[in-house]
């Protein structure tokens, strides 16, 4: 067999099983049975974390922010509160952006390149990180504004409104809300049919198809985004076919066993997607505007018409209520928001509490903020130890200490600080162009797709420029003496010293806003001792400010800042 053509037959085949019947996805069927739930691994050997640790964990992945002093201090005496705290998160406006940066984890359309600049359609240099950001987010908005108005989450897929902002309605056939600014509901004027974030320009951007692949790829990342079935995890076994040209090529496609495993499913689907096909991948006319005239197309190029795993689509049009309703899509949405939650993988041993979430989430009529809720109240979410008798497989299996992603990390300590570490117009935390987003542990889309889940000596170094940067600014803007409001350094001026009532109150107050946790003994006298040697070190009169920043640098760069 020919290397090149096993490698040629493998691109295409997008990785096939040989045994078609055994691996295609399965099709559509009615919602299971609901069963007993049963004590999961979390349940039997974790213990959860306390009241105002359980609060910090809840509001970083939801808000993106520690919590307040107040929540706190609610959370501390009343820890029954915690429920009704969480459900003020829910309806704080800053979830759709929180979301917005959690959903890019699996879905990965923030992307820093895409196949137009902003100077395609007019727009210059300096917006291309804003040009980039507006198209990536298109998709995720969708999908957030969703979740914030908690409509039902087959919305996402079937919605005839997609969301915009000046810059997507400016180079989109978009209607855009006279007087507007920033994300709006908007309307494509272009006679694309409804389909949520199937509909956007946003998401094909990011998985665009080549002229010859004949928006296979597209099929197959509709799969895996939104009913989690991955064609290209496929086995494959296949004798070498004649690939020399497209006949030949699609010719081993329909009778090549290996591929017509997954084609069989694939190409009906990638035929439902032509009026996205593009000609020309960098013309911006074709790029930005739905081509209707294109849809049947799929018929005559892969020569069958457009299903849905063997049930017959009209075309797009048919493509999203389709996806909605089967129930491959609720289970995966489950699944999507459970890894996001719990950071990690789902394995085997996770579908018995999936499959108890995926029944609360039906009969809450697909509303994802009951999931998210049920979500919060589980102990696979609770974790935060283990007992003695854990099995080393499951300790190993489940999260009990969870880093900070990189996108947590900026809206956190913004929140805290004020700091904000930009270069050009470009967000240092939300790109690898110029910035440390992946340094940090976040995903680029392209190369890095997963976050960073175990402590790492480059998030080391990125965190530990990004704390500096962060406490140097607080400092020198709480210890200003004309400063009238602090964000901080709330209890103490420059004239306060280590023994101070005050400076200690500080540290007291630092450690429980920055870790949930009450400050030790041990703790204080080395934080004293820091800002002693720094303080003596420098000897000017901003000894105080540069002692402050270095104490705050510290307690930032702690694994209890960033460990949730």
């Amino acid at each position: 067999m020919s290397p090149a053509r096993a490698l040629l037959a493998l691109l295409v085949c997008v990785s096939c099983s040989g045994e078609p019947s055994e691996n295609l996805p399965d099709p559509p069927q009615k919602d299971p049975p609901a069963r007993t739930p049963t004590p999961t691994e979390a349940a039997r050997y974790g213990e959860p974390l306390d009241a105002p640790r359980l609060l910090r964990r809840i509001s970083l992945d939801l808000l993106g922010v520690l919590p307040t002093e107040d929540q706190l201090r609610r959370v501390s005496e009343d820890p029954a509160t915690l429920e009704t705290i969480t459900d003020e998160l829910l309806d704080d406006p800053r979830l759709e952006d929180r979301f917005v940066a959690l959903l890019n984890e699996r879905w990965l359309t923030r992307v820093d390149a895409f196949n137009l600049e902003p100077w395609d359609y007019g727009l210059s240099a300096e917006q291309t990180y804003p040009f980039l950001r507006s198209i990536g987010e298109e998709p995720l908005r969708v999908a957030a504004r969703v979740l914030v108005e908690d409509q039902p989450w087959s919305e996402v897929v079937t919605a005839d409104w997609t969301m915009a902002n000046e810059i997507t309605a400016e180079i989109f056939p978009i209607q855009y809300p006279e007087g507007g600014e920033g994300w709006q509901v908007s309307y494509y004027t272009d006679g694309r049919p409804a389909g949520g974030v199937l509909m956007t320009n946003g998401l094909w951007w990011r998985y665009y198809t080549t002229p010859n692949n004949f928006s296979r790829s597209r099929a197959a990342a509709l799969s895996r985004l939104f009913l989690c079935e991955d064609f290209l995890l496929r086995p494959i076994s296949f004798e070498s076919p004649a690939l020399l040209d497209r006949e030949s090529l699609n010719a081993a496609i329909r009778e090549e066993e290996a591929c017509a495993g997954c084609h069989s499913a694939l190409d009906p689907l990638a035929s439902a997607l032509f009026g996205f096909w593009w000609f020309d991948l960098y013309d911006p006319t074709e790029l930005s505007r739905y081509h209707t005239e294109r849809e049947q197309l799929g018929v005559y190029y892969l020569e069958t018409d457009p299903a849905w795993f063997g049930t017959p689509l009209q075309g797009a049009v048919d493509l999203g209520p389709t996806l909605a309703a089967d129930p491959r899509f609720k289970t995966c949405a489950v699944r999507t928001f459970a890894e996001l939650l719990w950071r990690r993988g789902v394995e085997v041993e996770d579908l018995p509490t999936l499959e108890t979430l995926r029944a609360g989430f039906v009969a809450a009529d697909q509303r994802p903020k009951a999931l998210l809720r049920l979500l919060l109240a589980g102990p696979e979410y609770r974790v935060g130890s283990l007992t003695d008798d854990a099995p080393d497989e499951v300790a190993d299996r489940l999260s009990t200490a969870r880093l900070m992603s990189a996108d947590q990390l900026a809206t956190a300590i913004e929140d805290l600080t004020g700091f904000t570490w930009t270069l050009e117009g470009w967000d240092q935390l939300d790109n690898d162009e110029l910035g440390y987003r992946v340094l940090l542990g976040g995903v680029d889309g392209v190369t890095v797709t997963s976050p960073l889940r175990d402590p790492a000596l480059s998030r080391v170094l990125a965190l530990k420029r990004l704390a500096q940067g962060a406490g140097a600014a607080v400092a020198a803007a709480d210890l200003h003496p004309e400063a009238t409001t602090r964000t901080l350094l709330s209890e103490v001026t420059r004239d306060s010293r280590p023994g101070d009532a005050v400076f200690t109150a500080q540290l007291e107050a630092l450690s429980w806003r920055l870790y949930a946790v009450p400050l030790d003994a041990e703790r204080q006298a080395e934080l004293e001792a820091l800002w002693t040697a720094v303080a003596a070190e420098d000897g000017s009169e901003r000894m105080a400010e540069l002692a402050w920043a270095s104490v705050l640098s510290v307690m930032i760069r702690d694994p209890r800042f960033e460990v949730l």
